[in-house]
């Protein structure tokens, strides 16, 4: 007799439905996990409520009132909630609006953008309510296990499933990129009265960036001394420095201060308001995580 499958149900909040599309992009490797799980409710299905089931995959950041009820839902439905993803775990991406108030938001959105003409904010009952800011999951509901990434590897995904059919709980490293990176550096570690470069470069103003040596070393901001290994360096093979979309190592308080601590001995501190979008760089993951001042009014004041 066939062994009954796992039940899964799977959500997208405010994302960009990237996690979904890696789980596709196992291709053929997929009907392996098919055989051990059978989903009952995603967002490409024609199911309006969510069932009893054993995982509830969760991809996406809490930034509206719709969000907020099918994490609800789906921490009363699941008996395990899985977070996918920087976003759910993190705030990702989304997460950035926190730096603004929920009015600014809205009225650059629909008012302000170079191709609108008498734009206005709609106000219909049918759009959900923006969250005065965003939230990763576990901020809201209580979440039993997470998948790191934006997006996560395909294998990742297949590994956390597997391990929860399994009775088991997902690893993943908790030392930083740094150590996964196969870059030489020939200064990094070294004491010395000087920094290792006195200009902090955007990848696109060197007209040439050495393959294989340290991203900072160039004078390239590259997050990998503040960032969870795991992702197995893919943007650094493509000589693009990390971002930081695996979060925080485990014992870092946050990624922003972690990197600016990574870098006070090679660079000095005042070069770094020459970059562009600093704070883009050190918090485009993890802005709803961090220590970072919150400039969100409270609930029913103004700004």
């Amino acid at each position: 007799m066939a062994k009954k499958k796992v039940t899964v149900a799977t959500a997208s909040l405010q994302s960009c439905f990237g996690c979904h599309i890696s789980f596709l992009d196992l291709h053929e490797e997929v009907l392996g996990v098919f055989d051990l799980i059978e989903i009952l409710h995603s967002p490409i299905m024609d199911v309006k409520e969510v069932p009893q089931v054993t995982v509830g995959l969760i991809e996406g950041a809490v930034a509206n009132e719709n969000n907020l009820r099918v994490i609800e839902e789906f921490r009363k439905k699941a008996k395990i909630i899985l977070a996918m993803g920087s976003c759910a775990n993190l705030g990702g991406v989304p997460g950035m609006r926190n730096f603004f108030y929920q009015e600014d938001v809205l009225k650059r959105a629909y008012v302000e953008t170079e191709s609108t003409v008498k734009g206005k904010i709609p106000t219909s009952n049918q759009i959900p309510k923006l969250l005065d800011e965003v939230k990763p999951v576990h901020k809201v509901i209580k979440v039993d296990y997470y998948i790191p990434g934006c997006p996560p590897l395909p294998e990742m995904i297949k590994d956390a499933i597997i391990a929860l059919v399994q009775g088991k709980e997902p690893e993943w490293p908790t030392y930083n990129l740094c150590k996964e990176c196969k870059r030489y550096h020939t200064l990094m570690y070294i004491p010395q009265r000087e920094f290792l470069t006195e200009t902090v470069f955007s990848p696109m103003e060197l007209e040439q960036i050495d393959t294989e040596k340290c991203f900072l070393e160039q004078g390239v901001l590259c997050m990998g001394p503040a960032t969870r290994a795991g992702c197995h360096t893919r943007c650094i093979n493509g000589n693009i420095p990390c971002r930081g979309c695996f979060g925080p190592t485990p014992d870092a308080l946050e990624q922003g201060s972690k990197m600016i601590n990574a870098l006070s001995s090679i660079l000095p501190a005042g070069t770094l308001m020459h970059l562009e979008d600093v704070v883009g760089v050190g918090y485009r993951y993890s802005l709803p995580v961090s220590i970072y001042p919150k400039v969100s009014p409270p609930k029913g004041g103004k700004k």
